[in-house]
């Protein structure tokens, strides 16, 4: 232990020599020498940077013109897009608020007056125009006179007078079409060249209301007559040239141009301050570094009287080092009799083990005397539930034989007395049968394997069924459930607790027995749901007792012991079981394995 703190306490004794302050000396000197070098490199390149400022700021000057210039064109071309869409959007609006008008308030209100609406008007009386030739007239009526410009209302589904000019042609029409099917609710554009001059193609989708379904699908002559509301019939097609708005964009940004003029003159001017502002930099940063250069010799100074004051810091380790040694020696002192201590403990926890391994046989001894006390009292358990049976089953047998043979000697009260004393002894017949099948399967041994819930459950549902065929009950039960658990003990669970869903719900009409899955804490939990007669959750903590009953057996029979032997078998699986319910609303029992 002493030379572990000498070695510790000589590691700065070591780094605290002559020789390496020396070396830190050198070093802090050498960084000083690098500053000076850094500063001096930037002052030439100051100085260098004022012999050609011109060239500089003419190059700068030239770039931000550069990027102006570019703004200006994306700037321009956004302009002419933007109002091109905004036209374009301005002639669909309009038709479809006009054709939606014209559908509402002329061509219903003249229905009704025996002025029909067809695609072949012209020449016939009380005929009017369809709502679609109708917005084919108004888009020729509205860019007459405007050369490039074309309003179209096409579809895959033209009149017959009208398929050489409103069917879909090849191109943009047949991508607008098959692109507003998938996304009906914007509009599709493309801008192209077209004979020579560029425009803006523009389609909106045609939707078919309640009035245009009705109409169409009931005149003679339409293409198609399946129609259904919402669906697209066609599409509104738009034609507009560009060049005119170009045109104008360009007038509009001249003035930016003589911005960029005044720019120019104002960067000229600019030149001349910053060479000036330059020039009074340059005096400050060499009057920085005559600064800088001052301090660091200072510090060179200030770090020489640190070296001596280290030394001296030295001696004092030292010192500091031989008083550790005696302290560790102390402590050695006290380790050793600690040490000794530890092993007269460590004695007596030996003693306090052989204790335990005695207290432990006894233990085991007494575990053995319990055991054979639980068998020998199953036994006789077993034996007076099993000599209880004879005697009852003959007094229910001589009572049968009594109300049989002397039926006409006894008068209606002695029949009634006779008639209890049957169905006393076959209850107490049951209680028995019952309290034996509760020993058997809490003793049987558990067997596990993977067993399938769901076959299980719909085979114990069938059985319910062929018992009782004239109750209807819907039964859902979720598929592919399985579990790893005794199959005997896991069937006689599922039969106590489907039968008391199908006991419990038999004054209902719509009687409903769920069984399903899902999870708690991690794990799964199975359960068996019905809406029959259901229970008070303030007595919810006696379901699972033996012989405990929430309903008079008047009016739903048992003994009180199913829900108990559920208890024990689910505790015997590792598991848990647990319920809710209210009074009329019906029962869940929830159970994990």
């Amino acid at each position: 232990m002493p030379s572990l703190f000498s070695s510790f306490v000589d590691r700065p004794l070591q780094f605290t020599n002559r020789s390496k302050w020396a070396s830190m000396l050198n070093r802090v000197t050498s960084s000083s020498r690098i500053g000076a070098a850094l500063v001096k490199g930037v002052s030439s390149g100051m100085e260098l940077a004022h012999k050609h400022t011109v060239l500089v700021l003419t190059v700068l000057f030239g770039m931000c013109v550069l990027i102006i210039s570019v703004h200006v064109t994306q700037l321009k071309t956004h302009m002419v897009a933007s109002m091109s869409l905004q036209g374009a959007e301005i002639y669909t609006r309009a038709l479809e608020e006009i054709r939606k008008w014209y559908t509402t308030e002329v061509v219903q209100r003249l229905h009704g007056q025996g002025i029909v609406a067809t695609s072949d008007y012209q020449g016939h009386d009380r005929e009017i125009p369809l709502p679609a030739t109708l917005s084919f007239a108004l888009g020729e009526k509205l860019v007459a006179g405007r050369p490039g410009e074309t309003i179209r209302l096409i579809s895959p589904y033209p009149f017959p007078g009208r398929r050489q000019q409103g069917g879909l042609t090849k191109g943009f029409q047949q991508e607008a079409w098959t692109v507003l099917q998938q996304s009906s609710e914007e509009a599709y554009y493309r801008f192209e060249e077209e004979n020579g001059t560029k425009v803006l193609r523009y389609a909106t989708p045609d939707r078919m209301s309640t009035e245009c379904v009705e109409c169409h699908n009931a005149l003679p002559n339409s293409p198609k007559r399946d129609w259904q509301v919402g669906q697209i019939g066609g599409m509104l097609e738009v034609v507009y040239p560009v060049d005119n708005i170009q045109n104008i964009a360009a007038v509009g940004l001249s003035g930016a141009y003589g911005s960029m003029g005044m720019l120019v003159v104002l960067w000229l001017g600019g030149f001349g301050l910053v060479i000036l502002k330059l020039r009074r930099v340059a005096g400050d940063l060499e009057e920085q570094v005559r600064s800088r250069t001052s301090d660091l010799q200072n510090a060179n100074q200030q770090l020489e009287l640190e070296i001596a004051e280290r030394q001296q810091a030295e001696n004092l380790l030292r010192q500091a080092r031989d008083n550790l040694e005696k302290r560790v020696q102390e402590r050695t002192g006290k380790l050793a009799a600690a040490n000794a201590e530890l092993i007269r403990e460590v004695s007596e926890r030996k003693w306090a083990e052989e204790d335990i391994r005695k207290l432990n046989t006894q233990l085991v001894q007494q575990t053995a005397q319990l055991s054979a006390s639980n068998k020998e009292l199953e036994a006789f358990s077993y034996s007076v539930s099993h000599d209880s049976v004879r005697p009852l089953r003959g007094i229910d047998g001589f009572s049968q034989a009594v109300l049989e043979d002397y039926a006409d000697s006894l008068d209606e009260a002695g029949k009634t007395y006779l008639q209890r004393v049957r169905a006393a002894s076959q209850r107490m017949s049951q209680l028995i049968d019952a309290m034996l099948n509760l020993a058997r399967l809490t003793r049987a041994e558990i067997h596990s394997q993977t067993l399938d819930m769901s076959g299980m459950v719909n085979a114990i549902l069938d059985d319910f069924r062929k018992i009782d065929p004239d109750r209807q009950v819907e039964c859902v039960v979720a598929k592919n459930l399985f579990a790893t658990a005794d199959p005997q003990l896991i069937r006689a669970v599922l039969e106590n607790l489907l039968g008391n869903a199908w006991k419990f719900t038999r004054q209902r009409e719509a009687a409903r027995i769920e069984f399903g899955y899902e999870s708690y804490k991690g794990q799964p939990a199975y359960f068996v749901r019905d809406n029959g007669a259901g229970f008070d959750m303030t007595y919810v903590h006696k379901l699972f007792g033996a012989f405990q009953r929430l309903h008079a057996y008047t009016e739903f029979p048992g003994v009180g012991v199913g829900l108990a032997t559920v208890h024990r078998i689910i505790q015997r699986h590792g598991g848990q079981i647990w319920a809710d319910g209210a009074v009329g609303e019906g029962a869940t029992f929830h159970f994990t394995l």
